[in-house]
């Protein structure tokens, strides 16, 4: 029997046929364009000032943990990354601050759509790509209405940018023999995300673990290569300083240290209670991600892992918070299929904390920080707040369903 080839539309059915992807298409060209002009080359975007001076210092030959000293009026804070990262912001060096503005904000604006696109395939893995693409772009889109998010904006800051390349690795978007190298690179990048590395040890995707560590050893071996002193430094130094990135206790530090600085008056002291609370930050987080993962809770337990990173973190500004966006996500859905007033309330909670950025509605600045009480307490650390009920809730279904 001669099978025939599938016969490919032609005519009207294959305008309809194409319709969808040039909708979807359209419709991603026109938030593009929003973003671009809400966030556009003449806003500040400090962070991203700070990177391009840095990388242009590397492209000099110059001292790329220095180089903001030569602006003392307009850059209070250098560079915070290994040395690779001014590897990678090289290119939007060479496009200058106003040229990498634009690419910034519309790398950030297409980081948002593929987080939305890639949480609504771990949630609906039956849905067609269609339907996943046009509600998944919808619901990435709605970010910008967060404060991590629109702080990532505003500063041109890579938040976003990392977190979409380690859900489409740790979600499976990528071959399986690839899968953990997005991981390392991240972590080359920004340290922090080393913490999906123990994840992956965790949920015993060894081979994966294998491959970002061996992709995280890469980056360094490039960094020490292209600048050796540099590396030196920053392996040898600044690595160990918390204070380098900013003021502990300022209110947009929302990590374990920020809170317990703002709560103990400074950091004098503070040492044995922080290290305590990562402690068991540590132990019942990826006691509770390794239980998600085993019942198939495969992003659940992804997002799980990025709060305890945020919260053991000693500097988690935030913008850094950006996990707010799929974590509301999945919450919102898991509420709506068990019809639960709790995980309701929980979605509410991260929606109001963060959408308002209710830290930033309680005095700070000049110390102002170390006078809260009360319901400023509340607000001014809302976001380890939800942070750690969220943790909370999910240790409480885990005992729930074992009894």
């Amino acid at each position: 029997m001669t099978i025939s080839p599938p016969v490919r539309p032609v005519g009207r059915s294959a305008v309809l046929t194409r319709r969808p992807v040039l909708l979807l298409v359209a419709a991603g060209i026109v938030f593009l364009g929003l973003c671009l002009v809400k966030w556009s080359p003449n806003s500040l975007q400090y962070d991203l000032r700070v990177y391009v001076v840095s990388a242009q210092a590397f492209l000099h030959g110059q001292d790329i943990y220095t180089a903001h000293l030569a602006y003392p009026k307009d850059m209070a804070l250098g560079f915070t990354y290994p040395p690779f990262a001014a590897l990678v912001f090289a290119p939007i060096a060479l496009l200058g601050t106003s040229g990498g503005r634009v690419l910034m904000s519309l790398v950030n604006a297409s980081a948002l759509l593929v987080i939305g696109m890639v949480t609504l395939r771990a949630l609906r893995p039956r849905w067609s790509r269609y339907r996943v693409a046009a509600i998944g772009m919808a619901v990435g889109a709605t970010g910008v209405l967060l404060e991590p998010v629109r702080s990532t904006f505003d500063l041109g800051q890579v938040n976003l940018i990392l977190m979409a390349l380690l859900l489409v690795d740790l979600l499976g978007h990528l071959p399986y023999r690839f899968r953990g190298v997005l991981v390392g690179v991240v972590t080359g990048i920004k340290l922090t995300p080393g913490i999906f590395i123990v994840y992956l040890l965790v949920t015993r995707r060894y081979r994966e673990a294998g491959t970002a560590a061996a992709a995280t050893i890469g980056t360094m071996v490039a960094g020490a290569i292209a600048m050796p002193e540099a590396s030196r430094q920053f392996w040898g130094h600044y690595m160990f300083d918390p204070s380098r990135p900013g003021a502990t206790h300022f209110i947009s530090n929302q990590a374990w240290r920020g809170v317990l600085a703002r709560v103990n008056g400074g950091v004098d002291g503070l040492a044995p209670y922080w290290l305590l609370a990562v402690a068991i930050t540590l132990a019942l987080g990826f006691f509770v991600v390794r239980w998600a993962y085993e019942q198939g809770l495969v992003i659940e337990s992804v997002l799980l892992t990025s709060l305890v990173g945020v919260l053991v973190s000693p500097i988690s500004w935030t913008g850094h918070w950006v996990w707010a966006l799929p974590i509301t996500a999945v919450l919102v859905h898991h509420a709506l299929r068990a019809r639960s007033a709790v995980l309701a309330g929980l979605a509410l909670a991260w929606l109001v904390s963060t959408g308002f950025g209710l830290p930033w509605d309680v005095p700070h600045l000049g110390d102002q920080e170390y006078t809260h009480h009360g319901l400023q307490l509340l607000a001014g650390n809302s976001y380890a707040v939800c942070a750690v009920a969220t943790i909370g809730l999910a240790l409480y279904g885990m005992r729930r369903r074992a009894a």
